[in-house]
């Protein structure tokens, strides 16, 4: 059975709440596997905005990603209602794990958000939320799927504000 877009996008997602001292429980949950990610927190955009530059220069400057994101009109944007949790990025890796620990923890030369690198993000609610896309029938890995798969996830749902393209 041959599924539409949106069938794939609302299979089962699992979604782990995690913190800095539950990081690395959490990681031996998600799977070495294809699929598609987004993360979510009750962080403040004003909050992300202040942290710019990085000592690493491939950990993103969470500065520049929100300034761009103000760029787009807010219609288009993923917006956080009081004190919510709503998605702040998303994207898709042919290793889920690798991925969450990257966004996390951070890595040296690949680009990521590094997020528990920075204390005060810390004190903040978390949420990793990932689709497993070899649980899908018929579903056949590559780099150009999951990209089409991603960027028709920001057209149903919005645009994270720390995303860059």
């Amino acid at each position: 059975m041959n599924l539409t877009v949106n069938e794939i996008l609302n299979h089962h997602w699992v979604s782990i709440d995690l913190t800095f001292d539950t990081l690395n429980d959490c990681k031996t949950t998600v799977p070495r596997q294809p699929g598609l990610y987004s993360i979510s927190t009750n962080t403040p955009k004003e909050t992300l905005r202040q942290f710019g530059h990085r000592n690493d220069i491939m950990h993103y400057n969470l500065m520049n990603k929100v300034n761009a994101s103000d760029l787009i009109p807010s219609k288009f944007t993923i917006n956080q209602n009081g004190n919510e949790l709503y998605c702040v990025y998303n994207g898709h890796h042919s290793n889920l794990r690798q991925r969450l620990s990257e966004h996390f923890s951070g890595s040296r030369g690949t680009g990521c958000l590094a997020l528990f690198e920075l204390e005060r993000l810390r004190e903040f609610n978390w949420t990793f939320k990932y689709l497993v896309l070899s649980n899908i029938n018929n579903y056949v890995d590559s780099k150009v799927y999951r990209t089409f798969l991603e960027q028709h996830l920001r057209v149903e749902t919005g645009w994270p504000i720390l995303c860059g393209q």
